[in-house]
């Protein structure tokens, strides 16, 4: 099956198979990009795709860039 990718206001998602804790497959849609601004508690954030911890998802201090 072709992969479909999909677009919803503000992200890129792709269906992504994963097999959850009993070892059955289940689908997800996983984001693969964002499209402009996002907000967190109404403050403009910055979130990123790929990350090697949570916290990383997720850059918040545009305010100083």
């Amino acid at each position: 099956m072709e992969r479909t990718d999909i677009f919803t206001t503000g992200a890129f998602l792709h269906p992504v198979q994963i097999n959850d804790n009993e070892g059955n497959k289940k689908w997800f849609w996983i984001v693969s990009s964002f499209e402009d601004e996002s907000f967190k508690g109404g403050f403009l954030c910055n979130p990123v795709s790929v990350a090697d911890v949570q916290e990383g998802l997720l850059i918040n201090d545009l305010d100083d860039e």
